[in-house]
């Protein structure tokens, strides 16, 4: 899998469960696939070295927050722009 390398699919066995991976460098990837930025990563890995699961999940609900706000805020352009292409549109027919 590119996106998150903590969990690993067991095709060697032919399993379909998820066996989890608890590498810090794989770790490490998958902060970096969820877009952490260099602060954010530094404190969920802190908590992963002393085995702080309560701040680990404080800290990705907040970077999952962030990252639905940013998806939010792109849909909105996005529908602002269908929308003045419906107008675009719109008044070309009226002209023909």
């Amino acid at each position: 899998m590119d996106f998150c390398y903590i969990m690993n699919y067991n095709i060697a066995e032919g399993r379909s469960d998820w066996v989890p991976n608890t590498e810090t460098e794989n770790f490490e990837k998958c902060l970096d696939d969820f877009g952490c930025d260099t602060r954010e990563k530094a404190e969920i890995m802190e908590c992963y070295r002393t085995n702080d699961t309560k701040g680990m999940i404080r800290l990705l609900r907040r970077r999952r927050q962030t990252t639905l706000n940013i998806i939010h805020m792109e849909e909105k352009q996005i529908r602002c722009l269908d929308y003045i292409v419906f107008q675009l549109e719109k008044d070309m027919e009226t002209k023909e």
